[in-house]
């Protein structure tokens, strides 16, 4: 019987009672690295960030132990450039992750779909702690991350058996639990997994689907509420009722995703409390970007550099307990560099982002972490800078600058470029430097042909016409 086979009938219950009782933790001290990554997740669709529904009981309760990074960023706004420099602690256009075909991956030449391939001189968190004598493991569910894509780089398992189906969390964790058992026990591990429960086309069950438009939505004044005041001001032709009403049903539909995938987690987190294996391990939940739901117009990912797209939750559970919330700006590319300093593994040279685990423990930064994000799917030359509470987005193809001050104005609605000219050419300056001095770094760059079987996957995610 497959392990597959075997959540499927049911037996969730009695393998975590049979995994607690053989997971102690291992003969070397050093802690455990796990990383939850949940595709697709917003920060505001979390109770622990400030939703008010009852959506993610299991994960406000590890919120509720952890240190909560209120200000995350993604530096692009769709996975393969994201996890590309959350595995690298390398800026995408560095990696190289964010170079794919014109025109949706496909080859303009010969209509194939083609991907970039991260280069195998690119040195991964896997790889460095696998060096410093840490299992590895990785269990994914996103078709962008096949290993034939290069981000199975120093994983002693690279589990990608199921990216070409939308695979529900629960059948992963178990994989992922086996795994932990079978574990050599002389030394930590590293194990790394992605979720898709979030991502669209938002299938969840009718329960969690009700259970947030009749907690959320109910009411004339939350369907009104759902907009953006700019919208409401000027109330377009579009925004009358029933459009209120599609806008609720389609966030409701994202929430209830959200909902269904804190159940689905909630057995992986209550085994690694009862085995004792979460108070030996760093415990990281976050995302490789946000989601737009109508915000600025548009639907998904990937197209643009707002808010919604880029902010992500972080939140790290330190072996010993700690509850605290850090408002500093930090970055994914930040995150690599941490946990090899939580774990004590050497720093390789050449990353890009900067160790942050002093925030864990109560400190705070002297300076400001500017936050750079670039990525979009078809314009590579759209790059954004934040600088304390000023936000620039700029194509540097076109010299379009956008400012937007996110301290009096966080949905980004005015454009406030023309009276700020002065802070734009600053900014714009730094922002060009960053590119230069980031891109000196020099990294085998290639794609190739998407397999056949991707295609469906990727139509059914939504990436594909």
């Amino acid at each position: 019987m497959s392990r597959y086979h075997i959540a499927a009938r049911g037996l969730l219950g009695t393998l975590l009672v049979i995994l607690a009782g053989s997971c102690g933790p291992p003969a070397d001290e050093r802690p455990n690295v796990i990383v939850l990554l949940v595709d697709t997740l917003r920060t505001d669709y979390l109770g622990s960030y400030g939703f008010p529904g009852e959506i993610s009981p299991n994960l406000d309760r590890l919120a509720s132990e952890s240190v909560v990074f209120e200000n995350c960023y993604a530096n692009a706004p769709w996975t393969p450039p994201s996890v590309g420099t959350l595995f690298t602690s390398l800026y995408p256009q560095v990696h190289g992750l964010n170079r794919f075909a014109d025109h949706k991956f496909r080859d303009p030449d010969s209509g194939k779909l083609r991907g970039s391939v991260l280069a195998d001189d690119a040195v991964t968190l896997a790889e460095t702690l696998r060096d410093a004598g840490y299992s590895t493991a990785a269990f994914v569910a996103n078709p962008w991350l096949r290993s034939d894509l290069g981000l199975g780089q120093g994983f002693d398992l690279y589990d990608d058996s199921s990216v070409s189906k939308t695979v529900p969390a629960t059948l992963l964790t178990v994989a992922a639990r086996e795994w932990i058992e079978e574990r050599p026990r002389d030394r930590p591990f590293f194990l790394y997994l992605h979720f898709m429960d979030v991502h669209e086309p938002y299938e969840s069950p009718r329960e969690d689907f009700d259970a947030m438009w009749e907690g959320l939505f109910d009411a004339d004044e939350r369907l009104i509420d759902i907009l953006p005041p700019k919208y409401l001001e000027t109330r377009p032709s579009w925004a009358d009722d029933e459009m209120r009403k599609r806008l609720a049903y389609w966030r409701a539909r994202y929430a209830a995703g959200v909902r269904l995938f804190d159940r689905r987690v909630a057995g992986l987190l209550g085994f690694l409390r009862e085995s004792g294996l979460l108070d030996t391990s760093y415990l990281v939940l976050t995302s490789d970007h946000g989601e737009e739901l109508y915000e600025h117009l548009g639907w998904g990912h990937g197209d643009s550099l707002h808010e919604h797209q880029l902010r992500v939750p972080l939140i790290v559970r330190p072996p010993q307990p700690s509850s605290r919330r850090v408002a500093n700006h930090v970055r994914l590319i930040d995150l690599m560099p941490t946990l090899l300093a939580v774990a004590g593994a050497e720093q390789p040279g050449g990353l890009q982002g900067v160790d942050v685990s002093g925030l864990l423990g109560g400190e705070t930064l002297a300076t400001p972490l500017p936050v750079y994000s670039t990525g979009i799917v078809d314009e590579p030359e759209v790059h954004s800078l934040i600088d304390g509470r000023y936000k620039l987005v700029v194509d540097l193809e076109r010299d379009s600058p956008e400012l937007y001050d996110l301290e009096s104005d966080p949905e980004e609605l005015e454009n406030v470029a023309s009276r700020e000219s002065v802070r734009v050419e600053s900014m714009l300056e730094r922002l060009e430097l960053h590119i230069v001095e980031t891109t000196a770094v020099e990294l085998e760059q290639r794609t190739i042909e998407l397999p056949e079987e991707l295609h469906e996957s990727l139509r059914g995610l939504g990436y594909l016409d």
